[in-house]
């Protein structure tokens, strides 16, 4: 009985629940009927045969200045035909109100619907069919090149607040994010908040990329039409952006580590990266080696290609399609130029450097800035809200100063931008500008080093009294000495000093820029074909017959200051017999294979010593160079040797009629030891310091080859004391017990060590 109760309260209650429900809906329902927008007599109008009325169609969005000033929406200010061409007064428009009931509307994304509104009955038929709305159907101006990219630095204190920001123009770029290009649009941060905002490429939607920044959209194709859209003044507007090209698209990359580019239609000079099918294989006959191999893309079937191209330069971006036709990207010439007092360093990627004064623009062409509407000169770099301003050049001038907002520049990296009548960009340059260095002072050295190596190198850096000039890498042994209006860097004769970057800066100023100085120094090393050394030398290196042989992988490597220093490199003994080697644009290192001269003269001869040389081309000019020799066996004779071991550092030690000095890898060794731990040193100063072999080193020298471990460790340091009392034991027997029993000499070291060690590098001081 309790049970059959229960049930019959549960059925009850959801009766009651149902009723309740039903009696709400059907009262939201005459709700709604009550506030729809009614018409007078509660009727549609009614146009006469033949005519239709008209609903106002929304308008697309306008890029240029008309949008500076906020316009009436569609519902505000109804567009009515057949009135005489007037608009309706305020008086009409509060009446329209009215009669059709309009509610007051949320500050929300307005719909479609939204956007229709009804005419009155009053109202005049125009005799024309209504116009459906259509998305874009008014031609619309691209945004200027200035509103493109982040908002400037400068404060809007003073400025009207009525006034809209102008939008900004997307723009085609990519960047590289691991080991993947990502093409895609980037959307002006002012469009980010707006609303119903996307982005469709061919009609189709994009993907927006949420790893880098909320601002990019990947593409999905190389080719069509991209389209930003997005609701404003109750109404849809849009934004274009246009790919011409079919098959490829062409960026210029910049940036310090060229990482990011921007779409651009033809080629000038600099890095550029093209993403082509994949299909396409790159013609080195026009376009030279590539600098590197092509990369992925985040497009299926597209790879990456990366190009260097000088102003000079005779190169083209050109490719090979599968069916073998030669698909070339034209390059333009030459046609803006920065001009004024000016240095190029090393770091060529982000532009000269101009001193003393402001750079000056100049137009090459005999036109005069014929087709260039804007230029825009902005600070470069990553992060936004950079400073950044536009002008309109002189027509009757070739040469253009920049604004005076940007006179009062003093220090920073910056771009120039040239924009066409469509604000479609022309060209792009960069540029340094640091106002307070007045000269770099390099010291003019030769091709080669003298006969005793190379010396520290003095470089002066004039300025003014508040520059600030700081390295930017840990460069512990560049002596720095400030002075009031200059400072001067020693740079010691080592290769891995010949490079260094520095941070320039003003005052208090926190821009800083970066310059590099390069010690133009040529280096050279034994080694093997297949791998690149990592210690050079400038001292002459000796080289066995053996190291000729037609199975030798023995190999001469040179090593230049930078890419592109010289034409053209010919190695020999004599310079009618040189055989020339490939100097590639994109590397600084050049390998010589011993094997290429098994056949020649010299190598059968062993009666006398030979020189073995290289001819380099630089500047239309040939310079000969000594950098190797072949003993003769009557010479061998008088050179003792010692080998020493310690762990993984092995050291072979050679005693030779000289001046008592001892070179470890051709550097004094108390240079090369600078950074071993004090036991170390000290150990090695110890047998040095021994009045028996102060008398030997007196009328000798040594020089020592070390391989294995590091100098900053225990090994070498123990490796090469063995070697020497090897070597001293070697040319004077009565000297072992001696020098054993003060703990040098160590263990013997094995043949198979001894050969490790003879095919490392061999340097030695040519008499």
């Amino acid at each position: 009985m309790d049970s059959t109760k229960a049930l019959l309260i549960l059925l009850l209650f959801v009766a009651t629940t149902s009723a309740v429900i039903a009696c709400l809906a059907i009262y939201n329902r005459k709700r709604r009927q009550q506030t729809q927008p009614k018409v007078v007599d509660e009727k549609e109008p009614v146009a006469p045969p033949g005519q239709f009325i008209a609903a106002p169609e929304p308008q697309p969005a306008v890029l240029g200045d008309a949008e500076e000033e906020a316009q009436p929406s569609a519902i505000e200010r109804p567009q009515l035909s057949g009135v005489g061409g007037t608009q309706p007064t305020a008086l009409d428009e509060a009446e329209l109100t009215r009669v059709q009931g309009a509610q007051p509307k949320e500050a929300t994304c307005p719909t479609e619907q939204e956007t229709q509104v009804a005419v009155p009955a009053g109202a005049q038929p125009t005799g024309k069919k209504p116009a459906s709305p259509k998305k874009g159907s008014q031609k619309r101006q691209r945004r200027e090149p200035i509103k493109r990219g982040g908002r400037p630095r400068e404060s809007t204190e003073g400025l009207d607040k009525k006034t809209k920001p102008r939008r900004l123009k997307p723009e085609i770029v990519c960047w590289k994010r691991e080991s993947q290009w990502v093409p895609a649009v980037e959307v002006p941060e002012e469009l980010l908040e707006k609303c119903g905002l996307e982005v469709l490429q061919n009609g189709s939607p994009l993907k927006q990329d949420e790893e880098l920044e909320k601002a990019f959209w990947c593409l999905e194709q190389v080719c069509g039409e991209v389209i930003v859209r997005w609701n404003e003044a109750e109404a849809v507007q849009e934004a274009k952006v246009g790919i011409d090209q079919e098959d490829y698209l062409l960026f210029k990359l910049s940036g310090k580590n060229l990482d990011q580019g921007r779409l651009v239609k033809s080629p000038s000079w600099g890095s550029y990266l093209v993403i082509a099918p994949d299909t396409w294989e790159r013609d080195e006959t026009l376009s030279g080696p590539a600098p590197v191999m092509p990369e992925q893309v985040s497009l299926a079937g597209f790879k990456a290609h990366f190009f260097e191209l000088d102003k000079n330069g005779d190169q083209d971006i050109a490719f090979r399609t599968p069916n073998g036709e030669s698909k070339v990207i034209k390059k333009k010439a030459n046609r803006f130029e920065l001009i004024g007092i000016r240095i190029d360093d090393v770091i060529d990627k982000i532009g000269p450097i101009f001193l003393e004064g402001h750079p000056r623009i100049l137009d090459m062409n005999e036109k005069k800035w014929k087709g260039v509407k804007t230029i825009v000169v902005g600070e470069e770099g990553s992060g936004r809200k950079r400073w950044k301003i536009s002008f309109t050049p002189d027509h009757n001038k070739n040469e253009q100063d920049f604004p005076s907002d940007f006179l009062e520049k003093k220090i920073g990296w910056y771009f120039v931008r040239f924009y066409d009548d469509k604000n479609n960009l022309i060209d792009s340059l960069d540029f340094r500008l640091i106002t307070c260095l007045k000269e770099i002072k390099l010291p003019v050295l030769g091709i080669f080093p003298y006969r005793d190596g190379y010396k520290s190198v003095h470089v002066e850096l004039i300025h003014a009294k508040d520059c600030i000039i700081k390295p930017e890498n840990n460069k512990k042994n560049i002596q720095i000495e400030i002075k009031d209006d200059r400072t001067i860097l020693t740079v010691p004769p080592d290769p891995d000093y010949d490079l260094s970057y520095w941070l320039v800066s003003l005052g208090n100023d926190n821009l800083q820029v970066k310059i590099g100085i390069l010690v133009e120094r040529i280096w050279w090393t034994l080694g093997e074909v297949n791998h690149v050394p990592s210690q050079w030398s400038d001292r002459l290196v000796v080289l066995s017959r053996d190291d000729f042989a037609a199975t030798s992988n023995k190999a001469l490597w040179l090593r230049l200051p930078r890419r592109r220093w010289i034409d053209k490199v010919l190695v020999g003994f004599e310079r009618s017999k040189a055989r020339p080697y490939n100097v590639r644009i994109t590397e600084n290192t050049i390998v010589v294979p011993l094997r290429d001269f098994v056949d020649s003269q010299e190598i059968s001869n062993k009666v006398r010593d030979y020189f073995f040389k290289i001819w380099i081309e630089r500047d239309n000019e040939f310079h000969e160079g000594i950098i190797a020799i072949i003993r003769s066996s009557k010479y061998l004779e008088y050179f003792k040797f010692g080998y020493g071991r310690k762990k993984t550092a092995i050291a072979k030690a050679t005693i030779q009629n000289g001046s008592g000095t001892i070179k470890i890898n051709g550097h004094d060794w108390r240079y090369y030891f600078r950074t071993a731990p004090p036991k170390a040193r000290q150990f090695l100063e110890k047998l040095i310091e021994m009045k028996e072999v102060q008398e030997k080193l007196s009328k000798h020298e040594i020089n020592i080859i070390v391989h294995g471990s590091h100098p900053t460790t225990m090994r070498q340091p123990k490796a090469v004391a063995h070697a020497i009392a090897r070597a001293l034991m070697n040319y004077d027997p009565c000297l072992a017990p001696l020098l054993r029993q003060a703990g040098f000499g160590g263990v013997k070291v094995k043949v198979s060590d001894r050969r490790i060690s003879d095919e490392s590098n061999r340097n030695s001081k040519s008499d």
